[in-house]
């Protein structure tokens, strides 16, 4: 079986995978028509080696850190810029509204673009704009406008990398996604804490922002260095191929983007407001407030790797109603929590319980044939990320409004809504199952 060369070439959108036994998808050693690669037709492994997929893992750690961080510096971003607490959800905003134009442009324009060039772009822009975001902010606005560029990144990086694994991981697909997602895991768990404890060492958050731009350069230069397969058969979208997405499995393509928009919502609103919510109601310092946030990803991550374990023997939509259902339940016990030990501990539950669910909801794109399972992927993306900037931004009216933990317990109203639509994706897959 020939390889892919090393910068992981597939010229041209018109590449085609070969049906996989299962009606879709990638066979094992299935041919890739359209362009040649060497001169030649290239032949592509279903499950590449790790070799040929190694630049996703450090990349959905930089897409974490630069999302997570958010969280802990805000409140210090708040108090030397003096915005307002109702104003806070600005930020996190920008963000995601930046995120939203990533997944458009990169479906819409990019397609002719490598994986590779897609990754190696955005963490160029990520990592400048962070370094512009830390150094030349003075306002609310001009925080504003880095942080759209920031999420125009993080958006090329993050939907390139789902591509990717909806493309080339046949077997065991939703696995495979949840080892790709437990290097995000990893920067969510230690980016909150170092930073919150940089900050009550009198760090300022500016001179941290441009510490993470320092690992984007780095980053950047070594992916160079590595090889990635490219993602065949990607095509500019357009209004009559998005028809035939939605014609495939309609029921099952809407229970994806109702359980993307509520899932991400909620665990962003939780991500972005949960050391406010302690420094506020409890009265703890940077560090402890970032602690929260790592708990919270402590417990995402023992829960993936649990949930790992679980997808051979249960169906993925049963799994995301289980996780929906707990993240519900937990929510509201951080929110009523008596004290902020209490609180810490309640948030490793909070996390077990959200855990899996991002995962087991993009892995039902493989379900899509072809270069639909892309678009289907990019769709619940984008889903989410409207998700992100609306929960978020409605936290700071709330909280300003009806106090901190009124608003932290709303979360439990998005997470049992996408435990509703697993039912949706459940019915769907039971009345067309597909093996991918």
């Amino acid at each position: 079986m020939s390889e892919h060369p090393a910068d992981g070439a597939l010229t041209g959108s018109e590449a085609r995978p070969a049906a996989g036994p299962a009606g879709g998808g990638m066979a094992p050693g299935g041919a890739v028509n359209g362009s040649a690669v060497n001169g030649g037709t290239a032949a592509l492994a279903a499950n590449p080696s790790l070799r040929h997929r190694l630049p996703l893992y450090p990349t959905q750690f930089l897409v974490a850190m630069a999302v997570v961080s958010i969280g802990p510096l805000l409140p210090s971003m708040m108090t030397d810029l003096g915005v307002s607490l109702s104003r806070g959800g600005l930020v996190s905003a920008a963000l995601f509204i930046g995120n939203a134009s990533a997944i458009v442009t990169l479906n819409t324009v990019l397609a002719r673009f490598r994986a590779k060039t897609i990754l190696f772009s955005g963490t160029l822009i990520e990592g400048a704009v962070l370094a512009a975001a830390g150094l030349a902010s003075r306002g609310l606005w001009s925080l504003f406008a880095a942080y759209l560029f920031v999420g125009f990144g993080v958006g090329l990086l993050n939907v390139m990398c789902w591509m990717w694994v909806s493309a080339h991981m046949v077997y065991d697909r939703a696995a495979a996604a949840l080892r790709m997602i437990l290097f995000f895991a990893v920067a969510m768990m230690v980016v909150p804490i170092a930073l919150g404890s940089a900050l009550d060492a009198g760090a300022s958050w500016q001179w941290l922002l441009a510490g993470e731009a320092g690992l984007h350069l780095l980053s950047a230069v070594s992916m160079l260095f590595l090889p990635l397969l490219d993602v065949p058969g990607r095509q500019n979208v357009r209004l009559r191929q998005l028809r035939q997405v939605v014609a495939f499995d309609r029921r099952l393509l809407l229970g994806m983007m109702a359980a993307g928009f509520f899932y991400v919502g909620a665990e962003m609103t939780m991500n972005i407001w949960l050391p406010k919510f302690q420094i506020d109601v409890f009265g703890v310092g940077d560090a402890l407030a970032g602690l929260a946030v790592t708990l919270f990803w402590v417990g995402l991550t023992a829960g993936r790797l649990f949930v790992t374990m679980l997808t051979r023997r249960f169906a993925p939509s049963r799994l995301l109603l289980f996780c929906a259902g707990t993240f519900a339940v937990f929510a509201v016990a951080v929110a009523l929590s008596p004290d902020e030990v209490v609180s810490l501990i309640l948030a490793v539950g909070a996390g077990l319980g959200a855990s899996a669910s991002y995962a087991l909801i993009g892995s039902h794109a493989g379900r899509f044939p072809g270069w639909q399972s892309a678009v289907a992927s990019s769709i619940c993306i984008i889903s989410g990320t409207i998700g992100s900037i609306a929960f978020p931004y409605i936290m700071g009216p709330l909280a300003d409004a009806a106090g901190f933990r009124v608003a932290l317990a709303l979360i439990s109203v998005p997470a049992l809504v996408y435990g509703a639509a697993s039912l949706l994706i459940h019915h769907a897959t039971e009345r067309s199952p597909r093996d991918r």
